[in-house]
């Protein structure tokens, strides 16, 4: 890029001084330009500053001169030179492109991000097609906090250029920031409401830890208001803990509320065949297909998701009849062929480029009868005739908007309408559960475009493992790190983060190998060494854990609490309680749910402080009763447990 906009300033300049009134003798100020430009040719920036300072002292009112000559000092690393002479330079022209940009840039490699925002916005301005000036626009919004802002930008940016990898991941990692604020918001401000304990039951059910999902789904269920789906929800959560009488009980809830409800239909497909009635579950199918093929695309895999063998070979048989009986396409067959659903979710293609946004309404879809469409479950066709209208949208339009589009992954469409709930004082809660679903979904679909676009870029697949592995998604972390390290075997945080991945994913031998592997080649590395000390301590064997506990102490901050309270365990465990006291206390940081207070209250009785421990089995209750939620919120904020994470 800085090649190209060198090239364009200079062009930019020599148009300028065709037009000027020239105080100094033309050909020397042309002699000056030619020589800038040689230099520039041969990247001798600073030989060229020189010839463009002579330029400014000849013909100082020229404001391509001056963002000449800064661009030299940008390329030399010389920012607040660089900063003077584009400040120079729009006040001069105030729109002219290459200082606002440039300056626009200075200030982002100088951290300020917020100065940097308006010459990025003129420069966005003056060059709308442009996708580097929104990409580096979104940079600015993501470092201040304006995640919302961010990702507009980045939306424009990758419209224009849609194979800039870094720009799919950057992208990824700000809807997970985005994710992460609503659900502090959620947590701070409505932490009693439906919306956020539905968010709760959810999260619990994505992690297949359905005790405690159906546990939230009863607290959103006794709440006065709380999104919906949330009883065909319950219902699949049932349907995997082989509870069929509740699950039929809530999917009937499901259709009371809402008759056309295709998930709600998808799940009593799913019982039928629970139930060894597979025909009449094909047909369940068969109507959720004329309805909306788009939601049964998207929605398929929940359908099969814990099946057994025999359900799986007896709802493709019964599939594969209902083809033959002409009650069933062939396309609504393919998606379970192989014995399991395809996995839903977002076509990127499609769904980045929100063809619905853009699609007017259906001639033969009248206004005024989206809510029939709803409630029909034509769900494509609702959010086509709204998605056009969504700024003049009421709040009860932009309920069905977001319901709609979310059921087929039309994730875009549902962010936008989502985000301006969220705007709305009375529907905050609703949209910020809506926006942190569809974000987190659109971030999935950003971060595997980012790993496919750049996939021979080990730094890459490791910044996405990290991603991966603080959201606690270690298979897809794993999967990163190993691609990583295909293509250079000895990367560091590569080898780091998969041990680490491994770890929390219960491969206690693979971790270990891994650590004791890159031990061999630095015996003194701190991480590695946390590893080996957390997987002694794990396993018991607290004497050989302490000397590597020991030389990890020396880690990264972030993993530091961590390590000292392993290392408080162990002084514990080998009877020295006063010092185990003080490395737990080190580690406090690091406690989410009591579990270290517990066990300092425990030492404290061991040494008879009774006051102390009081204190401490206290704090411990208050964080233990904080723990479904808290857990919840930390798996969507990807918080560090432990070292392993």
């Amino acid at each position: 890029m800085r090649r190209i906009r060198n090239v364009v300033a200079f062009c930019a300049l020599l148009l300028a001084l065709k037009g000027a009134a020239f105080s100094q003798p033309s050909g020397q100020l042309e002699s000056l330009l030619a020589s800038a430009k040689e230099a520039q040719a041969r990247r001798d920036f600073e030989a060229a500053a020189e010839y463009y300072r002579q330029g400014v002292t000849l013909q100082p009112e020229v404001a391509e001169l001056h963002a000449n000559l800064g661009l030299m000092y940008y390329q030399t690393g010389k920012n607040e030179q660089a900063i003077d002479s584009f400040l120079h330079a729009i006040r001069l022209k105030p729109r002219l492109f290459v200082p606002n940009l440039f300056l626009g840039l200075d200030y982002l490699k100088l951290k300020r991000f917020n100065e940097a925002i308006p010459y990025l916005k003129r420069a966005a301005l003056s060059q709308p097609t442009d996708p580097e000036v929104q990409l580096a626009l979104g940079r600015a919004f993501a470092a201040s906090g304006k995640t919302r802002d961010a990702i507009a930008s980045y939306r424009r940016g990758l419209q224009l250029d849609s194979g800039n990898a870094d720009g799919w991941f950057r992208l990824g990692v700000t809807y997970l920031e985005q994710v992460e604020g609503d659900a502090r918001i959620l947590l701070s401000r409505h932490k009693g409401s439906g919306y956020f304990h539905a968010l709760v039951g959810d999260t619990f059910a994505e992690q297949k830890a359905f005790i405690q999902a159906a546990e939230a789904y009863k607290t959103t269920l006794a709440s006065s208001a709380f999104p919906s789906g949330i009883h065909a929800a319950y219902g699949f959560v049932l349907l995997n803990q082989h509870d069929l009488p509740g699950a039929e009980l809530e999917l009937n809830a499901e259709l009371a509320g809402n008759s056309g409800s295709l998930m709600a239909k998808l799940g009593l497909a799913r019982l039928r065949l629970e139930q060894g009635a597979a025909a009449e579950g094909t047909r369940e199918i068969a109507e959720i297909w004329k309805a909306d093929p788009s939601f049964f695309r998207a929605n398929a895999s929940r359908f099969s998701a814990g099946l057994s063998r025999q359900r799986l070979f007896e709802s493709q048989s019964a599939l594969e009849k209902g083809q033959v009986n002409g009650e069933i396409p062939q396309a609504a067959v393919l998606l379970f062929q192989g014995g399991t659903a395809s996995q839903g979710g977002t076509d990127s293609s499609q769904d980045f480029n929100d063809r619905a946004v853009d699609s007017p309404p259906s001639a033969k879809t009248p206004t005024g009868t989206v809510q029939e469409l709803y409630a029909t479950g034509k769900y494509a066709e609702c959010s086509e005739a709204l998605s056009p209208r969504l700024q003049q949208l009421p709040a009860r339009e932009l309920r069905l908007l977001v319901s709609c589009a979310y059921s087929i992954a039309r994730y875009h469409a549902a962010l936008d309408a989502a985000q301006k709930l969220a705007l709305n004082p009375a529907t905050e809660a609703e949209g910020l559960y809506w926006e942190t679903k569809s974000a987190e979904k659109l971030a999935t679909a950003a971060l595997a475009r980012a790993s496919e676009l750049d996939s021979n870029s080990p730094t890459l697949h490791v910044l996405l493992g990290d991603v991966y592995r603080q959201r606690e998604n270690y298979p897809d972390a794993e999967q990163e790190y190993r691609k990583a390290l295909a293509i250079q075997p000895a990367d560091a945080g590569a080898l780091f983060g998969l041990s680490l991945a491994l770890l929390a994913d219960s491969d206690i031998d693979g971790a270990l190998r891994l650590a004791q592997g890159a031990l061999k080649t630095n015996p003194d590395d701190p991480e590695f060494n946390a590893v080996i000390g957390e997987i002694l301590s794990v396993q018991h064997d607290f004497s050989s854990a302490e000397p590597y506990l020991k030389k990890a102490l020396n880690t990264k901050p972030e993993l530091l609490p961590h390590v000292h309270a392993l290392l408080g365990r162990v002084y514990g465990e080998t009877n020295r309680t006063q010092q185990a006291i003080t490395e737990m206390k080190l580690g406090l940081s690091d406690d989410k749910d009591g579990r270290l207070q517990f066990q300092i209250a425990r030492l404290y009785l061991k040494v008879g402080d009774q006051k102390s421990a009081k204190e401490a089995f206290e704090v411990s209750g208050r964080l233990r009763s904080e723990g479904l939620t808290r857990a919840a919120v930390a798996i969507r904020q990807g918080e560090n447990n432990d070292v392993s994470q």
